[in-house]
């Protein structure tokens, strides 16, 4: 028994050292951890911008200033999927001509369609740049409106709090619309016709001669069927426009004095709110718009000239040196009403002049 036990003991020594001896079994490589998730994309602070803006002005359905606001206030809410949707306001519904102006230097969400006298206020050069018979073409005006002189003009707006986002919405020349035979300034004396709020188109219409009574176009109509004045200054498309002005004024004198043009604007403090990648969707929609507009209306104008002439509306030359000698005081009124300078006038005629020799 006792041999028996010192075998066995013998034995389990013997597996002990040989266990104590082998190697142990390889392990198995560890799991390796997890990469590291790759950092997520930032958010972008635009996804969470949203801005409602008013946009106002006094036009009807029937003119080309309506249907290209209502087209860039579609297009820039659809464009932007939402984040700044524009609603349009025409008609006079809302604040127009200088009390829309002010809306923007207040700071509010608003946009605007005026023409660039009504900005003359916060900076002069803004009335000499619509100088009466300063242009006779769009493309003329397009060129001054691409210059140096224009884009610093829009710098100086934009420190009094007026962000001009597009220059381009014209609809032709504006010319006297009355039931007179008007060919030279005298032929005006003693006649009351309708103007615009802008002091500057008073103004322009006095040193043609006439008297000027300034009324918004709605009232104008029954001012003329009252015999309260005797007709207006307006572009073609005006005389075809809403209410049938053409059934009460049946004679066009061709000055073309003026060019039918508004200014797009929005408040500059409201566009600094406005992410970067919106505000360029905004500057191009409003570029494409105001072409479209011009493009449009001077394909429709001889239409709605052939159409007026058979609603008995003529046209008659007029002697323009007269008519233009009789608007340079305007020059002088500019200066002193608003501080622009003879210079700037220099500058945009030297402007016109250069296209015009470069462009035979």
């Amino acid at each position: 028994m006792k041999k028996f036990l010192a075998m066995l003991l013998a034995l389990m020594m013997v597996l002990s050292l040989c266990a104590c001896g082998s190697k142990p079994a390889a392990e198995a490589p560890a799991a390796e951890a997890p990469a590291a998730d790759a950092p997520a994309a930032e958010a972008d602070p635009a996804d969470d911008f949203y801005l409602e803006i008013k946009f106002s002005n006094v036009f009807q359905p029937t003119e080309w200033n309506y249907k290209a606001s209502e087209k860039l206030a579609q297009m820039i809410t659809e464009k932007t999927e939402g984040h700044i949707s524009v609603t349009y306001y025409g008609q006079n519904e809302l604040d127009c001509y200088g009390d829309s102006v002010t809306r923007a230097v207040n700071g509010e969400n608003w946009m605007g369609l005026e023409e660039p006298s009504l900005f003359a206020d916060y900076a002069g050069d803004a009335a000499m740049v619509i100088a009466p018979m300063l242009y006779s073409s769009n493309a003329e005006y397009n060129y001054v409106m691409d210059s140096d002189f224009v884009a610093n003009l829009i710098d100086e707006l934009a420190t009094q709090g007026i962000h001009v986002l597009d220059t381009h919405y014209s609809f032709g020349f504006r010319s006297v619309v009355t039931n007179l035979n008007v060919t030279k300034p005298e032929d005006l004396n003693g006649h009351v016709l309708r103007a615009t709020s802008s002091a500057l188109f008073a103004k322009t219409l006095e040193c043609l001669g006439a008297t000027p009574s300034p009324m918004s176009f709605t009232e104008c109509l029954s001012a003329i069927s009252s015999g309260v004045v005797e007709g207006f200054e307006g572009s073609v498309s005006t005389l075809a426009g809403a209410g049938n002005p053409y059934e009460l004024v049946k004679n066009v004198a061709s000055t073309n004095h003026l060019i039918a043009t508004r200014w797009l604007f929005i408040s500059e403090d409201c566009w600094q709110t406005i992410p970067e990648k919106y505000q360029q969707i905004i500057e191009e929609c409003a570029y494409e718009c105001g072409m479209w507009e011009q493009t449009m209306c001077e394909e429709d104008e001889a239409t709605q000239i052939e159409f007026l002439k058979t609603q008995g509306v003529t046209w008659n030359d007029v002697d323009l040196d007269a008519f233009s000698a009789a608007c340079e005081p305007v020059i002088d009124w500019i200066v002193e009403e608003y501080g622009s300078s003879y210079e700037a006038y220099d500058q945009l005629t030297a402007l016109v002049a250069e296209f015009r020799a470069s462009n035979g």
